[in-house]
């Protein structure tokens, strides 16, 4: 009769508890940098530090959009960062096809 045992390597222990404190020090980096933006984001900042695009991108493809938050004041025009947040997690588009037994999106 053929047994076979799987036991973890010695230091296995170790090497989840470092991937959890990675994953948790990455978290808690993101919520730093987003505690350190201003409330309202002008089109560059928005561009580069929350979405990650070019401005031209972020003109193209969401800013003209009638839904996505914004203010007008004076001649500029504003960007709540709480309401982009939210704004973003509300139009993550995730595909059934793709994995349809998974649960996907932004948290």
């Amino acid at each position: 009769m053929f047994e076979a045992k799987l036991q973890p390597e010695s230091d296995f222990n170790n090497k989840v508890y470092d991937i959890f404190y990675d994953i948790a020090k990455k978290a808690q980096e993101d919520v730093q940098k987003e505690m350190e933006l201003p409330y309202l984001l002008d089109r560059t900042k928005l561009a580069e530090r929350v979405f990650n695009v070019s401005v031209q991108s972020l003109d193209a493809h969401v800013l003209k959009r009638k839904d996505f938050p914004k203010v007008h004041v004076g001649g500029r025009t504003l960007y709540p960062k709480d309401l982009v947040i939210t704004w973003i997690r509300n139009h993550v588009d995730v595909s059934d096809d793709i994995a349809p037994e998974r649960n996907f999106g932004v948290v």
